[in-house]
């Protein structure tokens, strides 16, 4: 677990342990579901969503090349980060998700610079699916040096995609 101090807070970032997720699940949904509620709202209770989100979610979880990096401010679970590194070494971002209340403070940011350290350094590119209603986060991923190349088949996301030196660069 990595900690900076931002602002008078204690931001930590952590590995997600596979053998601890299904504690930290109901957390990891509450976020999901406050932030794509406003976006992209599935009519269903929050109880149904949370039950379809779970079994597509931890096939995804128990995968061995899919990691979860959990986002604390202060000790409490605030966000998290998916991502994927395929065979190809093409570094996909699958889900990025930080409460409302602690956004804009630069957590994702900080937790990037963290991790390409980390990553190993022969990735070729970044891949990411984003809303097409989410406004907000294709602009982060844009900032990043990614740009959208397209959408997925069923045209709800668009494909953003960057070389992995450029933004390897933005970040050490």
């Amino acid at each position: 677990m990595l900690c900076l101090g931002v602002e008078m807070n204690q931001i930590c970032f952590k590995h997600l342990d596979k053998l601890e997720f299904e504690n930290i699940l109901p957390r990891m949904f509450a976020i999901l579901h406050a932030n794509m509620s406003v976006i992209a709202p599935t009519g269903n209770s929050y109880e149904s969503d949370f039950q379809i989100w779970v079994s597509h979610i931890l096939p995804v979880l128990n995968a061995k090349s899919r990691e979860t990096i959990l986002f604390y401010v202060n000790g409490e679970l605030v966000g998290y980060f998916r991502y994927f590194l395929d065979e190809n070494m093409q570094l996909l971002f699958e889900d990025i998700q930080i409460e409302s209340k602690f956004q804009g403070m630069g957590i994702f940011s900080s937790c990037l610079k963290w991790l390409v350290n980390r990553l190993p350094k022969n990735i070729l590119g970044v891949e990411a699916y984003v809303d097409k209603r989410n406004n907000r986060s294709r602009a982060i991923l844009e900032h990043f040096g990614l740009k959208c190349k397209g959408e997925n088949k069923n045209g709800i996301s668009l494909y953003l995609t960057g070389d992995y030196s450029d933004f390897y660069n933005k970040f050490c």
